[in-house]
């Protein structure tokens, strides 16, 4: 007895749900985003924010009493938008499966053989590519994924004429001149990143994410609004826990670890993660974040708006051109970034 599609669907509509949950919670930036409500659904054909560009009016200086106000604005709210990427997959699963196969466990293991790893080779792509601007190439190739923004600045393939598709520059404030969300960089005082670059870990790796720590909450409104997750390569990584060693005792309780023991890997207030998507190799020499890369981000200002929420559909059956069935992976949205000034990024952590 074969397997009709009409009983892969019903097997399948249980399990739809929690694939699509797992692949929102194994993602780490979405993960924390969604947490925050930070994952909105929009309507329209554009994602759109604005951001202070600085301070709404000017004053008089020191005021006697019957000076002239000037009242000229010093820069007011610019507004940005962002076109929303949308990423389709087809996930198969041969017919010759369903006619060798029969009963409830049958499914469960096709759906655990086809689905769960098309969905598992989609969102180790992604989570790369926002941290990187580099797919795996597992379910999609970087060129098909170049629509989304992404964290690395470095990554300039254009979402249109004149605007590149990475929020972060490894490079300072005065540097930073590319056409991100619709502005320019140099043309908003508030419209750039914090960044800072370690000579070797040993000498000012710790001082160096210190200051960037204390540069991004300044702009936030203080230490206690500061970045919330920071992003480190395995060598940076490595070095900031050997450099935090003497401060991180681990305790087991109930044969858990006792996470109030780790702070010392924090950061601030930040939580610090070893990423294996965040791979060196990703990133040119030029600006030295090949010889490490952190990334500070505070999710308060990061959104992934979406028109369409991670779904997948229904298996159908293919007329003509393969003999498969079919159910298709899809969602629409963009990564963007309220408040660039209150994010930051630091090189040369691996050395």
């Amino acid at each position: 007895m074969s397997i009709s599609t009409e009983l892969l669907n019903t097997t399948f509509a249980d399990l739809r749900g929690p694939l699509v949950n797992s692949f929102v919670r194994s993602n780490e930036l979405f993960e924390a985003l969604n947490s925050k409500a930070r994952m909105p659904m929009e309507g329209g054909t554009k994602i759109e924010r604005s951001f202070s560009g600085g301070a709404p009016a000017r004053g008089v200086g020191v005021y006697v009493g019957d000076e002239l106000l000037n009242m000229t604005r010093r820069q007011q709210i610019r507004k940005f938008e962002v076109e929303p990427h949308r990423m389709v997959m087809a996930i198969n699963i041969p017919k010759r499966e369903l006619a060798q196969n029969s009963g409830k466990l049958a499914i469960i293991r096709l759906i655990e053989e086809y689905p769960q790893t098309s969905m598992e080779a989609a969102k180790a792509d992604l989570n790369k590519y926002l941290l990187t601007g580099v797919s795996r190439g597992l379910a999609f190739n970087t060129s098909e994924l170049q629509g989304l923004l992404t964290l690395n600045g470095q990554s300039t393939a254009g979402i249109g004429t004149g605007v590149t598709n990475g929020l972060l520059d490894f490079l300072t404030p005065a540097g930073q001149t590319d056409v991100v969300q619709s502005v320019a960089k140099s043309s908003s005082y508030f419209h750039f990143n914090q960044f800072n670059d370690i000579t070797a870990f040993t000498a000012n790796g710790i001082s160096q994410l210190r200051k960037t720590y204390r540069q991004c909450s300044h702009y936030a409104g203080g230490i206690g609004k500061g970045p919330d997750m920071v992003f480190m390569d395995d060598d940076t990584y490595t070095n900031f826990e050997d450099a935090r060693r003497d401060n991180v005792r681990v305790t087991l309780v109930d044969d858990k670890i006792d996470k109030s023991n780790t702070l010392g890997l924090n950061l601030g207030l930040a939580s610090v993660t070893s990423s294996i998507d965040l791979d060196r190799s990703d990133f040119t020499a030029a600006t030295a974040p090949a010889d490490g890369v952190t990334y500070m981000l505070n999710t308060d200002y990061i959104e992934f708006p979406m028109l369409e929420a991670p779904n997948v559909s229904e298996f159908k059956e293919r007329v003509g051109d393969q003999d498969v069935v079919t159910a298709i992976f899809a969602m629409q949205g963009n990564l963007i970034c309220t408040k660039l000034v209150a994010q930051g990024c630091v090189s040369g952590g691996a050395v």
